[in-house]
């Protein structure tokens, strides 16, 4: 007999997991995922990086040249140590773009976070799932905020 776990797992279908999930989702971008990015798109001179972790993100930019602001609510060794809540606070003055990875679990709040804290015309890249694409309420968002004509996909399948 088949059990549930297995069944979402194979469909895809859920936020089913056989095992935890990491502590406040926090699951490190493959650097190589962010050099096809730089490959693709050109940034601000400044980008802040507000779920910086390890430095994942951050390292790649600051080595292509960029001036990288790294901040995130958890201090794991890397960027700002004083703790900063994007959702709730911002960085007054920023006039750079936002590059993250943002826990899926907020992630449609980190998108609307970084939309509205970037300058008009200012870019923002988000590192997600697919399907966060899908559901009510992003298709809700999209609705009024419909994503650019076309969106990047140029990872292997083994980065995502």
């Amino acid at each position: 007999m088949r059990n549930q776990n297995s069944i979402f797992t194979t469909l895809g279908a859920s936020n089913h997991a056989l095992e935890e999930r990491e502590q406040h989702d926090y699951y490190a971008t493959d650097p190589k995922a962010v050099e096809l990015l730089l490959e693709l798109e050109q940034f601000a001179p400044v980008i802040w990086e507000p779920a910086c972790g390890e430095g994942h993100i951050s390292k790649v930019l600051q080595a292509h040249g960029y001036e990288v602001i790294s901040t995130d609510l958890i201090y794991r060794g890397f960027g700002d140590p004083e703790p900063l809540d994007f959702l709730t606070e911002t960085l007054e003055g920023f006039e750079g773009d936002i590059i993250t990875n943002p826990p899926y679990s907020m992630g449609l709040e980190f998108v609307q976070k970084a939309l509205e804290s970037v300058r008009p015309g200012g870019k923002v890249a988000m590192f997600l799932k697919v399907q966060f694409l899908e559901g009510q309420k992003r298709g809700l968002f999209f609705k009024s905020t419909p994503p650019p004509n076309s969106l990047y996909f140029p990872f292997p399948a083994g980065l995502l």
